[in-house]
Order: structure tokens, then C-alpha cells, then sequence
């Protein structure tokens, strides 16, 4: 499955006129894991989606984001550095043991690429990838309330809300709220091939 997925060749039209490509992560590629980094560095600053606080080093990075499957949604639009990498996300278990067929995913997509359709996109092909690689559900521990656009387009793709967990995240001397989302992937009525800006 994992070969099949290292090259996900369908292109996908986006704002600008932005044409992208799936891949799978070579993790031996430097490049693209220090590009993945300093992205992680720029979320992690904003302090909207993950509950680490930065900065985290590369070696951090590697051992979190880096620990199990990730993909990278790569522009092949000539008009548009041709081979950057708009956004990624990572595919892991969410628990061990008996209930290692629950998955996580963590999603990065850098500002400057940001409200042209690239973090919707990657929500929408996470699914099927998700149900290829042999998990059977989709559990998201905490979704910050702030990451409003997150939350609506997990919702619009059928996750659904199983709990709310007040006080969540620290930021600075307030607290953020957190909801936890859930997929079925059984109910997932979608290929990868299927999906379409």
C-alpha cells in the first residue's frame, strides 16, 4: 500500500491556478524534512493547532512528526515554484496495543499558502489514504475551539463531535477550549481517485 501511495499521481486544481501532487515523505530527504520543520516552528508559534510549546529542535521534530507515515502536498505548477511543499500531514496510531487501529493525523500547511484550499484538500485526501494504510477510525484528541476553520472542515467531511474539553491549551495567561472529533471509516463513501477540489 505504501508503495502505491509514494507517488499519488492525480494532480488537483487549486486558487491561482495551483496544480498539486501527493507524495508520500522520503524521509532521507533532508531538504523536505527541514522545510517540514521550520513550518512545524511557524505553527507551533501561532499556538492554534498542536499542544506542544516551541521552539522544538530537529531532532524533537523527527521523533514526533516524523515517527510514522507522512505525506506532503508538493506543487507541480510551473507558474509556481514547481516542487515546494504547500502542506503535509502525518498518519499514526492514536493509541497502542488493541486500539492501534484509531489513527491521529497532524496537519501543517505555512501562512503564505494558506485560505487557497490546500488544508481542506489534505483533510479530504487524509481519509482514503488513512483507510488504505488498514485503520478503521480517525480521532482527533484536541481541536482547539480558536482553529475555527479546522473544526469546519472536519465537520463538513462527517467527523463528529464525541467530547469537549474545557481549559485545553494554555495561551499566555488564558486557556483555550478543546472539542475531540471522530471518523468512521467504514462510512467513508470515497477513493483517493474520487476526490476533486
Amino acid at each position: 500500500v505504501r508503495a502505491a501511495l509514494t507517488k499519488f499521481q492525480k494532480t488537483y486544481g487549486l486558487s491561482e491556478p495551483l496544480q498539486v501532487q501527493l507524495e508520500l515523505l522520503a524521509k532521507s530527504n533532508d531538504g523536505d524534512v527541514q522545510s517540514l520543520w521550520e513550518i512545524f516552528q511557524e505553527v507551533l508559534e501561532e499556538g492554534v493547532s498542536y499542544p506542544q510549546e516551541g521552539p522544538m529542535d530537529l531532532e524533537g521534530f523527527r521523533a514526533y512528526y516524523l515517527s510514522h507515515d507522512v505525506f506532503v502536498l508538493r506543487s507541480v505548477s510551473d507558474e509556481f515554484r514547481k516542487g515546494a511543499i504547500l502542506g503535509s500531514f502525518y498518519v499514526k496510531p492514536n493509541f497502542p496495543g488493541r486500539c492501534n487501529h484509531i489513527c491521529n493525523h497532524g496537519f501543517l500547511v505555512p501562512s503564505r499558502f494558506r485560505a487557497k484550499g490546500v488544508g481542506a484538500l489534505m483533510a479530504k485526501l487524509s481519509l482514503p489514504v488513512t483507510k488504505l494504510l488498514g485503520y478503521k477510525a480517525v480521532y482527533y484528541n484536541l481541536v482547539f475551539t480558536d482553529n475555527v476553520h479546522a473544526i469546519r472542515i472536519y465537520e463538513k467531511l462527517g467527523f463528529k463531535r464525541t467530547g469537549f474539553v474545557p481549559k485545553a491549551g494554555r495561551v499566555g495567561d488564558t486557556f483555550q477550549d478543546a472539542v475531540q472529533l471522530h471518523f468512521d471509516l467504514d462510512s467513508l463513501d470515497y477513493g483517493l481517485t474520487d476526490v476533486a477540489t
